[in-house]
């Protein structure tokens, strides 16, 4: 289990934090939807430990993350940056990687092979080498194949075409462990209706709610009674709710349209 408590995180040239007093609990499956700029990769990267803290706490099941950092099996990202370390061609930087964590190396090629990336273009290419998002399904499949009890996801869906979403969605179906998907999509939401959601907006998290309530839900402008849940944008107060009032959340095929709704209003 990921436990979040009171968490503010800041940069160093912005006065306002980036996670705002975030406390939450996330075991089993978890979609994390907001829009882009909202927080949600800095949140990942907190826990991940590559963003230090400003205050609160990151703990992995009950111990602090200061106290596990690096050791494998436990966590895994799938940030690029990570994984793009060292002057070996991709497919050596994959074999030492599986080989540090104690991965599944043919699990890792399999991912990769059903995303278009075969083993032939990883011995040919460095990681930085290889196209957008072919660094995001290989860092994707690292993080997978880790064999890492917790796995943070972010936009693992970016620049590929919807048959290799679906391939990339049975995985996901076979994890067994925690996992934090982080995304700005709402198509996500039928496909993966049995797992609980949370939003980020402007660095705060709201939920968490089953993603099978939202599937009929709208999104209203104010507090609604018997709201699902409310949140706040640019200053405005929003309602997801179910009934008749509002903009189905299905029309909102990214969660970037909440701020133009927001400029809009």
């Amino acid at each position: 289990m990921i436990e979040l408590i009171d968490l503010y995180v800041s940069y160093g040239w912005r006065r306002e934090p980036i996670i705002k007093g975030v406390s939450a609990r996330f075991d089993g499956l978890h979609l994390v939807l907001g829009p882009n700029g909202s927080g949600k990769t800095t949140l990942f990267r907190a826990i991940a430990g590559l963003t230090p803290i400003t205050s609160g706490k990151i703990l992995i099941d009950g111990v602090d993350i200061d106290s596990i950092y690096g050791k494998p099996g436990i966590l895994a990202i799938n940030l690029g940056e990570i994984y793009s370390l060292m002057h070996l061609n991709a497919y050596d930087h994959l074999r030492l990687f599986m080989d540090l964590t104690n991965g599944d190396m043919d699990l890792a090629l399999k991912i990769l092979e059903d995303l278009g990336v075969d083993a032939g273009l990883l011995r040919k290419r460095k990681p930085w080498e290889l196209s957008a998002g072919q660094k995001k399904a290989y860092s994707t499949a690292i993080a997978l194949a880790s064999r890492a009890k917790h796995v943070l996801l972010d936009e693992p869906f970016e620049q590929l075409d919807p048959a290799r979403k679906g391939r990339l969605l049975e995985y996901f179906k076979e994890f067994k462990g925690v996992i934090l998907l982080n995304t700005h999509e709402t198509w996500l939401l039928p496909v993966l209706r049995d797992w609980s959601t949370v939003f980020v907006f402007e660095g705060k998290l709201y939920g968490p709610i089953a993603a099978s309530e939202l599937l009929e839900a709208r999104l209203a402008v104010g507090e609604v009674d018997d709201a699902l849940l409310k949140f706040e944008v640019a200053g405005k107060t929003y309602s997801v709710v179910v009934g008749d009032v509002g903009e189905p959340l299905s029309r909102l095929t990214t969660l970037d349209k909440v701020y133009e709704l927001a400029v809009s209003g």
